[in-house]
């Protein structure tokens, strides 16, 4: 993710200021769309799921209800093993345009609070080089 304290020169829109999104902790709006398809109850989970992230203030903010909707129910229909291209573009699409993914967060400018930028697994414990498992010994001659 880019650095929004970077020093930067002559560059177009990076004068831009970054948002610092904050943890939502409002309720998720009624859904917007009709429940006539096969993956309902899916959708409903991600949905439900979508507006607990720190995004969810400022889709609000923006009115992209809609649009969230539309990701869930894309996201449910991409899940399937016979899903096709298409709808697996359409989720890639959305990500972005709902600041979902790395680069979506850098084209809205919006950062992550510190504690919800990296969910990725605690590193592992660094082996020791195969040098740091010899031992000297003496020479008996």
């Amino acid at each position: 993710m880019a650095d929004p304290n970077a020093l930067r020169r002559e560059r177009t829109g990076d004068s831009a200021s970054w948002t610092l999104l904050v943890s939502f902790d409002g309720k998720a709006p009624e859904w917007p769309l009709s429940e006539n398809l096969e993956n309902g109850d899916r959708e409903m989970t991600i949905w439900a799921r979508l507006w607990t992230r720190p995004q969810a203030s400022e889709w609000l903010r923006l009115g992209l209800e809609d649009e969230v909707a539309l990701y869930a129910r894309y996201l449910a229909e991409a899940e399937a093993p016979d899903a096709s291209s298409a709808v697996r573009t359409l989720v890639k699409q959305h990500q972005e345009l709902l600041g979902l993914s790395t680069a979506g967060l850098n084209r809205l400018r919006w950062q992550l609070p510190a504690g919800d930028a990296t969910k990725a697994e605690p590193a592992a414990k660094r082996k020791s080089s195969s040098r740091a498992r010899l031992k000297v010994v003496g020479n008996d001659e």
